[in-house]
């Protein structure tokens, strides 16, 4: 999976519309609130809902919400504002009605980061004057990385007496991340093999054979060799080691 999928479905934003009727015996509050925040290893799962509630005038002067995204990454002091479709655009209350509540949905957060909603009221006259504003931001939702992690660990070998020319490589592979990788595949010089799913925190031990190297040349390693599994790091699936057989 890419990266550039993870940051297409962060512009998939929902939003959902609701109004305290006329009859209700006590208006909604003014307040920017985070409704739901829900981490997960997959895009997908990551959700994020704000809601802002305001109550209406006496006058009757028409309700209006906006909704702006923001978003500050880990290690950056300052927020920054995100463009998301369905955010920065003014929403309407009915009219004569107690108070007006809308909710803002966004999925597929990218990770790790924090994010959270401004929302920004405002009551227009019936010729479109605006008569009062106001503004608040939601509470933060956090959204962790809980990616798996590959790593390839110690590298040993011993030489294949039954084909000769060739050795049994021995790959230490661990996961560092938050959660179980699915089946992957370990690549040791020319040779491969199949993983089957790491717990996160764990590690195993996979044998690989391929031709046998002479010291004290490097061969190159490589976890998650067709990059089947998304993880938090990518850079980390490569390595050199050097030749782990006996000299002569």
């Amino acid at each position: 999976m890419r990266r550039i999928l993870i940051v297409t479905a962060l512009l998939l934003a929902g939003a959902s519309p609701s109004a305290a009727g006329a009859a209700s015996t006590k208006p909604p509050k003014l307040a920017a609130t985070l409704e739901s925040c829900i981490t997960s290893p997959l895009p997908v799962g990551r959700i994020a809902s704000f809601v802002g509630s305001m109550p209406a005038r006496a006058d009757g002067a028409r309700m209006q919400m906006r909704f702006e995204l923001e978003r500050r990454r880990h290690g950056e002091r300052r927020w920054r504002r995100l463009k998301a479709k369905g955010f920065g655009v003014w929403e309407r209350a009915d009219r004569n009605v107690a108070g007006f509540v809308f909710t803002k949905r966004v999925t597929g957060l990218p990770v790790p980061a924090t994010y959270r909603a401004l929302v920004r009221f405002r009551w227009l006259s019936a010729g479109g004057r605006t008569v009062k504003r106001a503004q608040a931001r939601t509470p933060a939702c956090r959204q962790p990385d809980l990616r798996p992690n590959l790593v390839p660990g110690a590298l040993s070998a011993v030489l294949d007496l039954q084909r000769p020319g060739m050795a049994v490589y021995t790959l230490v592979v661990r996961n560092t991340g938050r959660s179980a990788a699915a089946p992957f595949s370990v690549r040791v010089w020319s040779g491969t093999a199949e993983v089957g799913e790491l717990a996160a925190g764990q590690e195993r031990a996979v044998q690989v054979v391929a031709p046998a190297c002479l010291p004290p040349l490097a061969i190159v390693v490589r976890v998650d060799a067709d990059r089947r599994v998304d993880e938090s790091q990518e850079r980390g699936n490569g390595a050199r080691r050097t030749c782990p057989l006996p000299v002569g």
